[in-house]
């Protein structure tokens, strides 16, 4: 232990923080994972569609009322503007303040037709209002403290209010389910963001009084001339993530929802895992890029196999996870599983050659295939939605997610090649494909296995096994 607390002591201030805000985001995530059980038990199916109906249509709304200013050029600001930081964040935090009372105002204006459109009572689209008006406020003041190495204060103030949020929602919906379970979903959602929204508030006055700077031209143009563009790929990349539950809660029920929300989160906690594997494996494929270093082939291939295995031993697992988790009532959609599972493997797929696109500054290359994929998505939701239910939306949303990732696959060739890199020189695309190939049969695979509970076992042990092999060897590999 004296070892370890001696190695973390000599750590540089940047190693420290990215440690703390990667252990912030797996609590995060992993709190949310740890209340889905308790508000299964004691939420209905519909309330729980509430939440997550709530929850999509803040995040794909999101996307146009930050103008993505937190994705695009917040970082490039805090380089260009050292010594006005502060000023700069309170004028970009009034320009998103700006776009969150225009948007209050087209929802006032016509409330009744958004309350119908949205599937949301006034009270929660109001929350909707008050969360797109403060919380990138908080986003701004997280991206500052991290491009810093702040990371103290930060932990602290993200990991505090997780708890907070997460352990007033639970009192909430334990003492409204007593006496109308009808309106647990608002009572969770109103404690939850009490919270979030609170601390934002907090922020929001601070960073003002601090920056005392409302509008600044040069500010305003290098902000929407670097996220402007990336409008397009949040929006995009929001509807393919979330379109499918809010089409499931226009077509079929809030109840719908509710089921294929938790069998949806369930099916990504492999991404937690991914989050932390590409966090590493970034900033190794931008130095050989540059370095033109063809070893990133084989590391590459050997990251992607780790997260395959994840990928197919969680699903293989499912039954047991959803019976920790869940109600009986979501027994009946575990088969859902396996293609969800599938398709999240394919964005990181899709990441990894996007990271190529984003290294040339060619950001229209990550938007075009989230574009395109979450298009035909919204069309085959619409199609097979209708005719075979919600359990559709889960293939529906794999094919788009494949074909995001073949989009993906050739626009980052196409760049390559522009920058004098032929072939298969950063990756190894051929074994990419068949990798993917199999993962989504392997996946896939679980749907007639969930009733062998003996050979489903059996392979999740040695897909275990294979996984630590590969991962020891990408340690060695990587520290060679």
């Amino acid at each position: 232990m004296k070892v370890n607390l001696g190695k973390i002591t000599k750590m540089s201030e940047s190693a420290k923080s990215a440690i703390v805000y990667t252990m912030d985001t797996l609590f995060s995530r992993g709190l949310a994972i740890i209340t889905v059980p308790i508000f299964t038990r004691i939420m209905s199916t519909d309330q729980i569609g509430v939440v997550n109906l709530y929850n999509s249509w803040y995040t794909m709304i999101s996307a146009v009322a930050t103008l993505s200013l937190t994705s695009g050029g917040y970082m490039v600001a805090m380089k260009e503007y050292p010594n006005e930081r502060d000023q700069y964040q309170s004028s970009v935090l009034t320009l998103t303040s700006i776009i969150a009372m225009l948007i209050a105002l087209v929802y006032f204006a016509f409330s009744s037709l958004w309350n119908t459109l949205i599937g949301l009572p006034s009270s929660l689209v109001v929350l909707m209002l008050i969360g797109f008006f403060v919380a990138p406020a908080r986003d701004f003041w997280f991206l500052r403290q991290r491009y810093e190495y702040k990371y103290k204060l930060a932990g602290i103030v993200s990991i505090g209010s997780a708890l907070a949020a997460s352990a007033l929602s639970v009192v909430a919906v334990l003492k409204i389910s007593q006496q109308d379970a009808g309106s647990t979903a608002e009572g969770r959602l109103f404690a939850n963001y009490f919270v979030l929204y609170g601390v934002s508030a907090v922020i929001w006055l601070i960073t003002m009084l601090q920056g005392k700077t409302f509008y600044n031209k040069d500010f305003w143009k290098l902000s929407l001339s670097l996220s402007i563009p990336l409008i397009g790929y949040s929006l995009a990349a929001q509807i393919l993530n979330v379109s499918d539950r809010m089409m499931i809660g226009q077509m079929v029920n809030n109840s719908a929802v509710g089921i294929y929300s938790t069998l949806y989160t369930v099916s990504s906690i492999s991404l937690m895992v991914w989050q932390a594997i590409h966090s590493s494996f970034v900033p190794y494929l931008f130095k050989s890029l540059e370095s033109k270093d063809t070893g990133i082939k084989k590391i590459s291939l050997q990251l992607m196999v780790l997260y395959a295995g994840v990928a197919v031993v969680l699903t293989y697992l499912a039954p047991e996870i959803v019976r920790i988790l869940a109600t009986e009532e979501y027994y009946e959609a575990i088969y859902i599983m396996p293609p969800i599972a599938a398709g999240v493997f394919f964005t990181a797929f899709a990441n990894i050659y996007s990271d190529i696109a984003v290294y040339y500054k060619k950001t229209k290359y990550v938007m075009y295939p989230a574009a395109i994929a979450a298009l035909v998505n919204l069309v085959l939701n619409y199609i097979f939605i209708r005719a075979y239910g919600y359990m559709a939306a889960a293939y529906t949303t794999l094919f788009s997610y494949i074909l995001m990732a073949l989009f993906q696959g050739l626009w980052a060739r196409k760049l390559c090649k522009e920058n004098g890199i032929e072939g298969n020189a950063v990756f190894e695309d051929r074994k990419l494909m068949v990798l993917a190939i199999a993962t989504t049969l392997l996946c896939l695979l679980g749907i007639a296995l969930y009733k062998f509970y003996i050979i489903r076992y059996l392979s999740v042990v040695i897909m275990a096994v294979l996984s630590i092999v590969l991962y020891k060897k990408y340690k060695s590999t990587k520290s060679h």
